[in-house]
């Protein structure tokens, strides 16, 4: 073996053809991109390795910068600091070891010398022995062996514990699409969660820092030791990528490379990107990242990462273009499973803007562009996912999607927010609240999480804690502190407030004017202030919520239209609001056949079918079912769904593991009601009262009284107790509104919902 590099020359250095050679007692071996001394062995990054043969060729001789990046850099336009961040990568891999193998010396403005140490192993900086006593040398021995064994100790400690890191959303430095290098950084972020070595943050950070921040300051504000940050450069069909990993403590740059290659190559420069990340930090990866991704065409995974980008907004208004590229993609590579599974979002999304009749015809094409994706790979948490989603984020099968999408993502913010929406409908409450504060925790700039933190807050009645998370979720951000407020006022039937927000907002130009427009109009309806007809929803989902817009219908809808709205289940999905409140108004109507046509059909009312156990998410619909199956003389079968929901209700209760929400007192309170069990309907509702509950949610008829649920109960002290509470708040709170927003009553309302 050479005690110096051979196979060199005066051109870039190709580690492949360098045989291995000495530095003082550590073996180095190029090709490998390894160091060896005794029982230690280092790997080392391609830019370090060709440094160290470059300095090591010409040892104890000072090599110019020039030659340093002929020989290093394959002749590439460095600057300094590339220079620098690999000496001191270089001076770091020294002190991995001792006694240090070399040591590397700079000369002011000329170079770098690289002095090895003698071949017997010698300490660079040894200093002649001095006489001393043995006690001396005894002391001395047993606190080195003290610092030792501390030193080892705290080193396996710091091994065990998880590495925090933020991933910095990628630069673009293209004049095209910034959102494909966004998806550069996004999939290198997704490598890296998948590992129980790292904690991974950052996925939304560009929404609060400026395109160069200050890793210290980003490290403060998520709570990381390191950054990883990059830009994306692409022209035609070649992609330059630069990742620079920098530790949060004092801005210095650990590890820094570009990788120059065909677009063809970006999986495997993310891959290298991860797989450097990791050794730089002394990581292993449990899960080999060439296994997890699949071969995939340049195009297709660079229109994806486009596409991605797009969706990850939401905004409807993105979905024609994430549906454009994904089609692309989808051709150039028809097996490249995560490009179905956005597909499958994208289609939804994209019907979202364009009406009901729309987003239903599209329901059956995102569901098998969904099943295409899990029939390549079954494993992809995303299409998991979205079909939880097609199918009925509520219904049993939706639910096993979602948990099933969290357990193949268990450390990302997106596999936690997909476990708090499973929670939440099981009824799961303190367990979806601790996958919110998680979720939040990964990816504190990301407002889906503290949106689902402030529901949650809010609906379990401690409003001081659901305000505090609207200013500590979007700080600097007024309006939409504003509408936040508003929107936890209105849930605790603090409609004065709300509306007196909604107005200052309505009036401004920020993204929230249109939405306050709509709620302060549900607000002047509910307490009679205005006849004016609400407008039609700007769009629609396939989500069902209890904090949209009010749905106010006069009547009941016509046989024919009761039909187009359950003609299928997708078409359930988005007039599952409507369903609700036209069958409390078909039951006054003698129409309970038809309600219970639905019910007995193969997708049920609502996501209630015969013979299934409703979730916790359903149960406002039982007792309308119920209500119509005894209308028609089918009082077993009305019994029976009531049997099976009052078991679910008190399996939630069971679970002890905190504060009830107040929709759910009140759903269990009218299964109760028109179960007979008058005491505990009776109680749920004080509860629910004490929890903020107003009944003004979407599907509420305005006045409890009205409620077919609760015909059973009127003239009950209690009862009647509670709605003169309800009413009586209402009066106030339309008094204090005509003075806040000066408008003047208009007589009697329109019997609206």
């Amino acid at each position: 073996m050479a005690d110096f590099p051979s196979g060199i020359g005066g051109g870039p250095i190709e580690l492949a053809t360098i045989a291995p050679f000495e530095l003082g007692a550590m073996r180095v071996i190029p090709a490998e991109r390894a160091v060896d001394a005794g029982e230690t062995r280092r790997d080392v990054q391609p830019r370090v390795m060709k440094a160290l043969v470059a300095l090591a060729e010409r040892r104890g001789e000072v090599v110019s910068r020039d030659r340093l990046i002929e020989r290093a850099w394959d002749g590439q336009i460095v600057g300094d600091d590339a220079i620098n961040r690999c000496v001191l990568a270089l001076r770091h891999l020294a002190d991995a070891f001792t006694p240090a193998p070399f040591a590397i010396e700079t000369v002011p403005r000329v170079g770098h010398r690289l002095i090895a140490a003698p071949a017997g192993g010698a300490n660079l900086a040894a200093t002649p022995p001095r006489k001393t006593r043995w006690g001396a040398l005894v002391a001395l021995a047993a606190m080195l062996i003290a610092i030792f064994g501390l030193l080892a100790w705290n080193t396996r400690s710091v091994a065990q514990r998880p590495a925090t890191i933020a991933v910095l959303p990628f630069r673009n430095l293209s004049n095209g699409d910034p959102y494909f290098a966004q998806g550069v950084g996004e999939e290198i972020l997704g490598i890296l969660a998948r590992e129980p070595g790292f904690r991974v943050t950052g996925r939304n950070a560009a929404a609060q820092f400026k395109e160069s921040p200050d890793p210290r300051e980003v490290g403060r504000a998520f709570n990381v030791d390191y950054v990883l940050e990059g830009s994306v450069r692409t022209h035609q069909d070649r992609v330059r990528v630069n990742a620079s990993l920098v530790q949060t403590s004092d801005g210095m740059r650990l590890w820094s490379e570009t990788y120059d290659r065909e677009l063809d190559d970006i999986l495997e420069i993310q891959t290298a990107i991860g797989e450097a990340v990791a050794g730089g930090l002394k990581r292993s990866l449990v899960h080999p990242v060439a296994a997890q991704k699949p071969t995939v065409d340049g195009e297709a995974y660079a229109l994806y990462l486009s596409a991605r980008g797009l969706l990850r907004t939401q905004n409807p208004q993105a979905g024609p273009d994430a549906l454009g590229l994904l089609q692309q993609a989808v051709r150039a590579d028809p097996d490249f499973a995560p490009a179905w599974a956005s597909l499958a979002d994208a289609i939804q999304l994209d019907a979202r803007t364009k009406g009901p009749d729309a987003l239903i015809d599209a329901v059956p094409r995102a569901i098998a562009a969904a099943r295409r994706a899990l029939a390549i790979d079954p494993q992809l948490a995303e299409a998991h996912a979205i079909m939880a989603v097609l199918v009925g984020d509520g219904t049993t099968r939706g639910i096993a999607h979602w948990r099933r999408a969290a357990d193949l993502a268990p450390r990302t913010s997106d596999g936690l927010i997909w476990r708090a929406t499973a929670h939440s409908a099981q009824g799961r409450f303190a367990e979806s609240l601790a996958d919110d504060r998680r979720a939040r925790e990964l990816d504190p700039a990301w407002p889906l999480p503290v949106r689902g933190l402030i529901d949650q807050l809010a609906m379990a009645g401690d409003r001081k804690a659901a305000e505090a998370m609207v200013r500590e979720g979007f700080p600097g951000d007024a309006p939409t502190q504003e509408f936040g407020m508003a929107r936890i006022a209105w849930l605790f039937g603090d409609v004065s407030e709300a509306a007196r927000r909604w107005a200052a907002l309505e009036q401004g130009s920020s993204r929230w004017a249109a939405p306050s427009r709509r709620s302060l109009l549900d607000a002047r309806l509910v307490l009679g202030l205005t006849r004016q007809a609400p407008p039609p929803p700007g769009g629609t989902s396939l989500v069902r919520s209890r904090y949209a817009p009010l749905v106010w219908v006069k009547a009941p809808p016509s046989p024919a239209v009761w039909r187009e709205w359950n003609r299928s289940r997708a078409a359930q999905m988005v007039h599952a609001a409507e369903n609700l409140l036209a069958a409390k108004l078909m039951l006054s109507n003698g129409r309970a056949s038809e309600i219970a046509a639905i019910y007995d059909g193969p997708w049920g009312f609502n996501g209630v079918r015969a013979g299934d156990t409703p979730q916790p998410c359903h149960l406002a619909d039982v007792p309308i079912v119920a209500l119509a199956l005894r209308q028609l003389g089918r009082g077993e079968d009305a019994a029976a769904l009531l049997a099976r929901a009052d078991a679910r209700i008190r399996q939630v209760y069971a679970q002890r593991s905190a504060k009830s929400q107040a929709w759910f007192e009140t759903d269990a309170a009218a299964v109760w009601a028109v179960q007979g069990k008058s005491s505990a309907a009776l109680g749920a509702l004080e509860r629910a009262l004490r929890l903020g509950w107003s009944n003004l949610g979407p599907t509420d008829l305005r006045g409890i009284e009205n409620e077919p649920a609760f015909r059973s109960l009127a003239g009950q002290p209690r009862f009647e107790a509670i709605r003169a509470r309800l009413a009586a708040k209402l009066a106030r709170e339309r008094k204090e509104t005509q003075r806040a927003l000066a408008v003047p009553a208009v007589g009697s309302r329109d019997s609206l919902t």
